[in-house]
């Protein structure tokens, strides 16, 4: 029987999480206003915020037919690769009791200019970088990363 463990697994993708606005307390009370009329049914004023949000977030992170995102301008900076696939997902997600704005960099998926995979090449460093840099830019209270690695099994046929 051969057992191949796999150590220290590459991740497939990282996700951002980005807390509530934070300011100006005018955004904040709307915010709130709007998760409390959500939980009575009325979900129209919140998916109009988070709307805005994701919208935002789309221009700061997918490349254009004219011009890299500067988003991946940030991570070829980090890694220092040229990026040639930079895959983006922008959604909203469900996090500490509030619906924010998410983006998925898919690692697995990240190549250079020359196609060869460059997704082992971002780090947890790097992302912090990042989540920094969205905590910022949205002015959020707070950013959550969320790593997904890949299923293994330390099990093997014999």
């Amino acid at each position: 029987m051969n057992i191949i463990p796999l150590r220290n697994p590459l991740p497939k993708d990282v996700t951002f999480f980005i807390g509530p606005i934070g300011a100006p307390p005018t955004i904040r009370e709307a915010y709130q206003e709007a998760v409390e009329q959500n939980a009575t049914g009325n979900s129209a004023p919140l998916d109009e915020i988070l709307e805005g949000q994701i919208n935002v977030l789309r221009e700061i992170s997918e490349d254009t037919n004219q011009e890299a995102s500067p988003l991946n301008m940030m991570v070829c900076s980090l890694i220092n690769c040229d990026i040639g696939t930079f895959p983006v997902f922008v959604s909203r997600g469900y996090m500490e009791r509030s619906w924010t704005p998410i983006v998925t960099i898919q690692l697995d998926q990240l190549t250079g200019a020359d196609g060869s995979p460059i997704g082992h090449l971002f780090e947890k460093r790097h992302g912090e970088v990042i989540a920094a840099m969205l905590g910022q830019a949205f002015k959020a209270e707070w950013i959550y990363t969320s790593w997904v690695y890949p299923v293994t099994s330390e099990g093997g046929a014999s």
